[in-house]
């Protein structure tokens, strides 16, 4: 169909995509991959199952994207790119089907252009494809209530089932789900019928690979999510939790998080009434009063309650359309564009370092790093028996993807610690008698580096690397010689 028959809304919503899609793809050219990125990367070079600390949605991503364009950056980002698009066209369908094509429009304008949706549609983690299994889900459950075909209660689960491949955190859309239905007594109806049990079951079919990694590993990955997590729970942290606020409000670019939260107020009194309004509210209820109640306890990631952003702001946008207050519409306009400012300056200082940010700048400084440890990787006779471990997992991923021929890195467990899915690549009884070179960013101090000798017959160093950017200093790099490996 063309352009021109399109409505304006419609038409508005494909150049939009179009436009900002090549922009980041224009990006994705010349940015650097981030830590996160290198290390599901490094998730793709061990194919599984799963992982020990996320399920293989983003390893399955990358693999097929990096098979296309390459073991590069843009290779890695192009799966972000891809997920977004697909996501972008899923909400405008969507938030059309609940409302109209001006909703959706704004809808799909105002999570690309805000700062944490951005960032994820050109840095690959587990909250894209999340966030897209997350929103076809919510489409085959709306689907299902009107139509109450069995295929979308299927599809429903099988949505479920993807999401949890993607990232556990989607168990909160079953919550969401659960909540939707039985919170009517119109929508109960179909809890006594056989779809949400084909829905559940098709979620337990596609979650399989996960289970069955979970059951060869006696669980390693459920109880890192779930118990260990939960151990680190403290009696009280206000530190914890006004970081999380004033994370939480930084990444919704400060002006659109009051939207965000007036949004939800004023659809307590409307959802019992309205079906619509209902999903997008008990798709964001579960994850956000989880994440909030636990603030205070334990340390919440900016990212992780991204899903209900996604459904919270077109929450957000109902009501801003339908108020009749000048200054909530003038207000809205300063937010949204206060928003997109900040996002392309973002973007811009990435690719463009007019000055620098510092320690906070996590891409770069990493190909310099290789740079030296290929340069010394020559002073070793032999390189067969050479091993380089970066302390920490995102210096050992970086130094993979960076060093020259992409060679296998170790991790923490080489000495005797907790080293994430590290643990589970490199055996360190395989490398007794190696030589090493041995790294550690000081963002991420190995505190006892003196401990080195006890794994190793001799140690050289440290030689301190610094790199900067911008004019500033982003971190030093203590680089160590490592001679024969005794084991742990």
């Amino acid at each position: 169909m063309s352009l021109r028959v399109l409505s304006n809304y419609t038409r508005g919503f494909w150049l939009f995509l179009i436009a900002i899609t090549v922009v980041r793809l224009f990006i994705a050219l010349f940015l650097g991959p981030a830590p996160q990125e290198t290390y599901y990367w490094n998730y793709s070079k061990h194919l599984d199952l799963s992982y020990f600390d996320h399920p293989p949605m983003t390893a399955y991503l990358i693999y097929l994207f990096t098979s296309i364009f390459g073991d590069n950056a843009f290779g890695i980002h192009f799966s972000a790119v891809f997920i977004s698009v697909i996501l972008a066209i899923a909400l405008f369908y969507f938030v059309n089907a609940l409302f109209d094509e001006r909703m959706a429009f704004w809808a799909v304008v105002v999570s690309s252009t805000t700062f944490i949706f951005a960032l994820g549609s050109l840095i690959i983690t587990p909250d894209a494809p999340l966030l897209l299994f997350w929103i076809l889900m919510m489409i085959s459950l709306y689907q299902s209530i009107r139509s109450g075909r069995n295929l979308w209660w299927i599809l429903t689960g099988v949505f479920l089932g993807a999401a949890f491949v993607s990232k556990y955190t989607a168990v909160f859309a079953i919550a969401g789900a659960f909540l939707y239905l039985v919170v009517s007594k119109q929508r109960r109806f179909f809890l006594k019928t056989v779809g949400p049990f084909l829905s559940l079951v098709a979620g337990l079919i596609v979650s399989l690979p996960v289970i069955i990694w979970n059951y060869q590993h006696d669980w390693a990955s459920f109880g890192f999510q779930s118990g260990r997590r939960a151990a680190g729970f403290s009696l009280l942290r206000p530190d914890y939790f006004f970081g999380f606020i004033g994370s939480q409000v930084g990444i919704t670019a400060i002006f659109l998080m009051p939207l965000f939260i007036w949004g939800i107020i004023k659809a307590v009194g409307k959802v019992k009434d309205d079906q619509n309004l209902a999903l997008l509210f008990w798709f964001c209820i579960p994850t956000l009063t989880f994440f909030i109640a636990i603030s205070p306890l334990t340390y919440v990631k900016m990212n992780w309650l991204a899903p209900a952003y996604l459904s919270g702001f077109p929450l957000a946008l109902y009501f801003y359309f339908r108020s009749m207050r000048r200054s909530l519409k003038n207000y809205g306009i300063f937010a949204l564009t206060f928003s997109v400012v900040v996002t392309v300056a973002v973007h811009f200082l990435a690719l463009f370092p007019i000055f620098g940010i510092g320690r906070a700048d996590t891409i770069n400084g990493f190909k310099e790093l290789s740079a030296r440890v290929d340069e010394i990787k020559k002073d070793f006779e032999d390189r067969e028996q050479l091993f380089i471990c970066g302390y920490e997992y995102k210096t050992a991923s970086q130094l993979r993807f960076y060093l020259e021929g992409q060679p296998e890195t170790c991790s923490n467990n080489i000495v005797g610690e907790r080293g994430l899915a590290y643990d589970y690549w490199s055996n360190p009884d395989t490398l007794i008698g190696w030589n090493c070179i041995f790294v550690y960013d000081e963002r991420n101090r190995y505190k006892e580096p003196e401990k080195l000798s006890v794994f190793f017959e001799h140690v050289e160093g440290p030689e301190v690397l610094t790199v900067t950017r911008g004019g500033k200093k982003i971190t030093d790099f203590h680089i160590y010689r490592c001679y024969k490996y005794r084991g742990l």
